[in-house]
């Protein structure tokens, strides 16, 4: 059955990173999916139960295999063992939903190993007896001891399978890959060798899952670079095999062939856009190999911990995905992830055979597990496997966050919006976001951050400053932009709702309050507020009618009839850097930078003082650049964040402050686990005359994380600089010192000239990527 919600027992926001300059526009359906508690009543489930039980009991032969098969197995099949209502990890949060909740058993897990052992034993050898294996599979992972007893029920339906065929395949490479998965490299060696064997029918699919298998079994054996040729290989042959499939069937006919007995979903579109399971499987396999390799890696690692609540309940049933730093930053892929688990029944998990490299962990709970509760986990979370490593990381959920004022769509007039919520015992500070919610989704920012207490008063004008603008169309027309955005909490019109994150005195995040709430005992206060404080002027009015080039001309009359009027002269900015932005419009751009002068000194605020040093920064103006640098740090009151650090470093180097940007950097590094100015560093640490083997260490100190970006491609950098400098030391010194100081002086477009003239090397590649990170 579908799971039916009253309007206030939802209160569900999107878990991202949150810029202190930008809106971020969040839509996210809410949904249910099958692997959690379904939604029924006790008694209703234990009269099902009861009721499906005397049916199966009282049948036999064939018509009882008949009845496990339509009533436990195929209902099983709609919703995998990796599929769950919610996956949460450090780069993304997504939902999804199963409309086929109905037709799921009411058995007790108990009862379904029973049948399902039943089946594979008695039932057709055909691919519902697959399913019932995996299945089963299933069940004995939760239970977590019954390795034996699952490596038997697979060797019971391979001898059931008389010759060579697809089947006896898939399922020999299941109890392969399941003997990879816990270290058992001897056993999976055995196992594949066996599934190398020609099937009745040529399979794609399976060629190349044996091939990703078997290239994660010879790196487990200390054979990588075999590894890599032998996946590297099997993936240019699925591709070759793909297109000649596709000049004999063509699209259509090669997807219903393809799809309709593995299940995959696979199809030639998919192909084409290099999507298809076994495709991405491959290309993230190589590329972690490869990675590996030129790092001179070798030697798996071991990864394990357990999922449970704070107050120490495990959560068993839940999906562990360990998640490589090349694969992080898409949505959870159940037949492509290499590293996945269910938790058992004391919520451990284990991973073994693992590529030493950078990951993060990504959990999948039901709406059930996670209803009230937070895992504080953040996009800076990474974990670093390295060769050998036997790590343990726990995962720990926590109590939400409780809010108290304003809640519960009260409404709010006045000067400032007091906002209070219960205190976190053990937060060193707080940070308060703000949400402006619309019909289609919500466009959040941060309003105000390390805040000591559990309370705060925000003056009006702090929120309305709050936020920037966000497109809800093509990027490239500024009309776009949605209205709400560009008025924020000026709007008296708009609802409102607000969220706190706490944290403790490193930074680290303990728990927030926006997390899933699903009913009575959890939903608590809802964070909805109006805020009527002001009424919309005749410009306010034409921007909701999203008659923007208007509205722009009404705001330069109003604020020219008075000087004073900060709201008009913020629009005006507020669109003109829109225009400017998403129209390519300079006249725009040019007209942005005196009026935000003349906001900052009307309402001082640090927003809006660094994006004029922002501007400064990248015009290499470093007087006005210092002036606003200085007039930012003393509005914030506070030391300045990493990345702002980063910059300003960033900026004394270009000044020729060598010295005091080298201590910048360091302190910007130690500070922000992305690392992501680690580039600006190394150059800075090699101006300053460093050697080759200190900045190596650095590199290796600062991994960079980012979208596409690998942790070792720094050390790789300067790894290969080493490797060129022995060639020629002091020809190599002097050309280096030579591309630094012209980095220095801001010289880019030479160099990035200078990088792509004559014939690639180590140090044009190194200043190239130099020249990216500013």
């Amino acid at each position: 059955m579908k799971i039916k919600l009253k309007v206030k027992h939802l209160v569900l926001f999107v878990l991202l990173p949150l810029s202190l300059l930008a809106i971020v526009a969040v839509v996210l359906p809410f949904s249910r999916s099958g692997t959690g508690t379904p939604a029924l009543t006790a008694s209703t489930a234990k009269d099902d139960r009861i009721k499906l039980l005397s049916t199966l009991n009282g049948s036999t032969g064939s018509k009882r295999m008949e009845l496990i098969r339509t009533k436990i197995i195929e209902p099983g099949n709609l919703d995998t063992s990796y599929s769950f209502n919610v996956y949460i990890g450090a780069s993304m949060t997504q939902s999804s939903q199963s409309e086929n909740e109905e037709t799921h058993s009411p058995l007790l897990p108990g009862d379904r190993i029973k049948f399902l052992q039943e089946y594979i034993m008695q039932g057709p050898a055909d691919y519902s007896m697959l399913n019932a294996v995996k299945q089963l599979l299933y069940e004995y992972d939760v239970i977590g001891t019954m390795d034996d007893e699952a490596d038997q029920a697979l060797a019971a339906a391979v001898e059931r399978i008389s010759s060579p065929s697809s089947l006896a395949k898939e399922l020999t490479l299941i109890r392969a890959e399941r003997a990879l998965n816990s270290g058992n490299f001897t056993a999976a060696d055995d196992l594949l060798k066996q599934a190398d064997s020609p099937v009745q029918n040529n399979d794609l699919e399976m060629d190349a899952r044996t091939a990703w298998l078997g290239g994660r079994l010879l790196f487990a054996q200390g054979k990588s670079r075999e590894a890599l040729t032998l996946v590297t290989t099997a993936l240019e042959q699925y591709r070759v095999g793909w297109k000649e499939l596709k000049k004999e069937y063509g699209g259509d006919e090669l997807q219903s062939i393809h799809s309709g007995e593995s299940g995959n979903g696979s199809s030639a579109e998919a192909f084409e856009q290099g999507t298809t399971d076994s495709d991405i499987r491959l290309i993230a396999l190589r590329t972690a190999l490869q990675s590996a390799l030129d790092m001179g890696i070798h030697t798996p690692a071991t990864l394990q911990g357990t999922l449970s609540k704070s107050d120490g309940t495990p959560v068993s049933r839940a999906g562990i995905f360990l998640r490589a730093e090349s694969e992080v930053h898409h949505s959870v892929m159940r037949n492509t992830e290499p590293y996945q688990i269910v938790t058992d029944e004391s919520g451990h998990y284990q991973f073994s055979g693992v590529i030493p490299g950078f990951y993060q962990l990504q959990i999948g709970v039901s709406f059930a597990q996670i209803d009230g509760w937070a895992w504080p986990v953040q996009s800076d979370d990474w974990i670093e496997i390295k060769p050998g490593d036997d790590l343990t990381e726990n995962i720990v959920l926590q109590p939400l966050l409780e809010l108290k004022s304003p809640v519960n769509s009260q409404v709010v007039t006045g000067s400032s919006v007091k906002f209070e919520w219960e205190p976190v015992k053990t937060a060193a500070y707080y940070n308060l976001s703000g949400t402006v919610n619309i019909e289609d989704g919500s466009f959040t920012t941060i309003v105000r951050q390390n805040i000591k207490d559990n309370k705060v008063s925000i003056p009006a004008e702090e929120l309305y400053d709050a936020g920037g603008f966000s497109i809800s169309g093509g990027a490239d027309d500024w009309k776009t932009i949605e209205p709400s955005s560009l008025l924020g909490f000026a709007d008296p019109e708009g609802r409102f709702s607000w969220t706190i994150d706490a944290f403790d005195e490193q930074g680290k995040l303990l728990t927030r309050s926006n997390g899933y709430r699903l009913n009575d005992d959890t939903v608590g206060n809802l964070p909805f507020f109006y805020y009527k404080s002001r009424t919309l002027t005749a410009a306010d009015k034409l921007v909701k009618d999203k008659k923007l080039e208007q509205a722009l001309q009404a705001y330069r009359r109003d604020y020219a009839a008075n000087p004073q009027d900060a709201h008009a002269l913020k629009m005006l900015t507020h669109l003109l850097t829109a225009k400017a932005s998403y129209a390519k419009d300079k006249q725009a751009e040019d007209a942005t930078i005196p009026l935000l002068i003349q906001l900052v000194q009307l309402r001082p605020d640090a927003n809006f003082t660094f994006s004029l040093v922002d501007h400064y920064f990248d015009h290499a103006d470093w007087v006005n650049y210092n002036k606003y640098y200085s007039m930012y740090n003393e509005l914030i009151q506070e030391k300045p964040s990493s990345y702002e650090m980063a910059i300003h470093a960033t900026a004394l180097m270009f000044q020729g402050q060598l010295a005091e940007a080298r201590k910048q950097f360091a302190v910007a590094l130690e500070e922000d686990l992305s690392h992501r100015f680690i580039g600006s560093y190394l150059a800075a640490e090699l101006a300053a005359g460093q050697p080759l083997t200190s900045v190596l260490e650095l590199a290796k100190r600062y991994p960079e994380h980012g979208y596409r970006t690998s942790g070792y491609r720094w050390p790789l950098l300067i790894l290969k600089l080493q490797s060129e400098r022995e060639k020629q030391p002091e020809v190599f010194d002097k050309l280096l010192q030579e591309k630094l100081a012209s980095y220095a002086a801001g010289e880019s477009e030479a160099l990035q000239q200078w990088t792509t003239e004559g014939e690639p090397s180590a140090l044009k590649n190194f200043m190239k990527a130099v020249l990216e990170v500013s």
